[in-house]
């Protein structure tokens, strides 16, 4: 009787260990890139909304400044004031004008709003009444 003797055959291809590793590295670096896709989003998501809210607030508070400047706003006591342009739905602006301290300086300040995110820009304005009315 004859015994056939075992004889090692050249190796083709992966093991199945190395090909399960190989998939877990790949999951995981795949995993890895993703969520970087999702917290980029998000912070573009707040950028955009941090420029166009801070373009709302600067052109309240520039359109608030022309109008105490020129006389067609007075500065004496503190109240909100109306947003002036047609914001998009969901957006909030709200404009408050303190009155002058003693240094006749109003503070002007507009909050916009919009979901769960809220910016708030302020702005100085130096009224000298007291010294107009003495030149005048």
């Amino acid at each position: 009787m004859k015994f056939k003797t075992l004889t090692t055959c050249k190796k083709n291809g992966f093991s199945l260990i190395e090909l399960i590793i190989s998939l877990f590295v790949l999951t995981g670096a795949l995993s890895i890139i993703f969520s970087g896709f999702e917290v980029s989003a998000k912070l573009n998501s707040h950028a955009i909304f941090e420029s166009e809210a801070a373009f709302l607030a600067e052109r309240e508070i520039e359109l608030a400044k022309s109008e105490l400047l020129n006389g067609n706003l007075k500065a004496g006591k503190a109240r909100q004031l109306p947003c002036r342009f047609r914001l998009k739905p969901g957006w909030k602006l709200i404009t408050l004008l303190t009155t002058p301290d003693k240094e006749d300086t109003v503070r002007l300040q507009v909050r916009v709003t919009h979901a769960d995110r809220e910016l708030q820009l302020e702005s100085y304005l130096f009224l000298p009444e007291k010294e107009v009315k003495n030149n005048g």
